[in-house]
């Protein structure tokens, strides 16, 4: 029998389900090849419990080549080599790092999480928080559960762009923003406009180990954890990162599932109460999502809380649920790309 039959099989399926959906041929060869190599199987299960393999291994690896370790497998990625890679297939030089540099890969491995920041998902939130607004007529107070650095936080300091079949159809935001974020509208349904001020009163985040982008190395992990061909996603995020330091956040370190309750006795009653996630209850245990839906029920006993989530896989699905007096009703808003990229509304 192979060595680590469950992490070949999360390698054959990034392979042939993850990488594709999010138009990454380079990861789809790379996981094709690792699904077949016993000692980069033997690498990736030194991740931590709960912690994706593929996009931990990728991710160190593309960490250490942005540090500037030289090797040729550089050459395959366009945010080194420009915007024409190497052509050819990139495993044979993957498999020569990880195989130069075992030690390194792998303590990144043991110790790093997949916080991936993908401020384009604040095109799924955007929709979502302008029903909110409209609902309860009161600024938001936002919490976001897993929050990794907080940028989505932000998520009214930056510009949008909506698309359907190529033409625009809604812009949000200011012209001068730093931030420029664009989707394409699917479907049949149609995308309730935002209005044209959502007043945020608080921005606080949780996560077990939040991320402060003051320091160069989170942020070049963050980087780390972009997929090759999405170039774009670099400058967006270091673009976030400057936003930050012109709207700063609050950060909590903490575990959403036992803390939670005390965000939400802080935020005064005169405004709207809103958890958000997006693409992060995977990583919390059932129970800890338990507990977290329990605390927004026994809140909601005492004031209207509303919950944005973009969660789920193969499409996530946008959903706002409405916790009053102890109860919920969640309503589906859309189906969405992991990346916001594109909304079926």
């Amino acid at each position: 029998m192979s060595a680590h039959p469950e992490l070949r099989h999360a390698f054959e399926r990034f392979a042939r389900v993850e990488a594709p959906d999010l138009d990454s041929p380079m990861y789809a060869e790379l996981a094709a090849g690792v699904a077949n190599d016993d000692e980069l199987l033997a690498l990736a299960a030194l991740r931590r419990r709960g912690q994706p393999a593929p996009n931990m291994l990728f991710g160190a690896v593309q960490y250490l080549l942005l540090r500037g370790v030289e090797h040729p497998l550089a050459a395959h990625y366009p945010i080194l080599s420009g915007p024409e890679p190497t052509p050819g297939p990139a495993f044979p030089a993957f498999r020569a790092f990880c195989h130069e540099h075992p030690d390194r890969v792998g303590e990144l491995i043991a110790a790093r999480r997949t916080q991936t920041q993908v401020v384009r998902r604040c095109t799924c939130l955007l929709p979502a928080f302008g029903l909110v607004h409209r609902e309860a007529g009161a600024p938001l107070a936002l919490i976001d559960v897993g929050a990794s650095a907080g940028l989505n936080l932000n998520f009214d300091r930056y510009a949008y762009r909506y698309r359907r079949a190529g033409s625009e159809v809604l812009r949000w935001g200011s012209g001068g923003a730093r931030v420029e974020l664009e989707a394409d509208l699917r479907g049949p349904g149609t995308m309730p406009a935002p209005p044209p001020l959502i007043p945020i009163a608080s921005r606080d985040g949780i996560d077990l180990n939040p991320i402060g982008l003051s320091d160069p190395d989170e942020l070049l992990w963050l980087r780390a954890l972009i997929w090759p061909e999405h170039v774009e996603r670099h400058a967006q995020l270091v673009d976030a990162a400057a936003q930050l330091k012109d709207s700063p956040i609050r950060l909590h370190r903490g575990d959403a599932s036992r803390d939670l309750p005390h965000l939400l006795e802080r935020v005064p009653a005169d405004v709207a109460l809103v958890v958000y996630s997006t693409i992060a209850l995977y990583q919390v245990p059932r129970d800890g999502r338990r507990r977290i839906t329990e605390a927004l029920e026994a809140r909601s006993r005492e004031r209207p809380v509303w919950q944005v989530a973009l969660e789920g896989v193969h499409p996530p699905s946008l959903t706002l649920t409405r916790y009053r007096g102890g109860s919920a009703e969640t309503e589906l808003l859309a189906r969405a790309s992991p990346h916001g990229w594109w909304i079926e509304w």
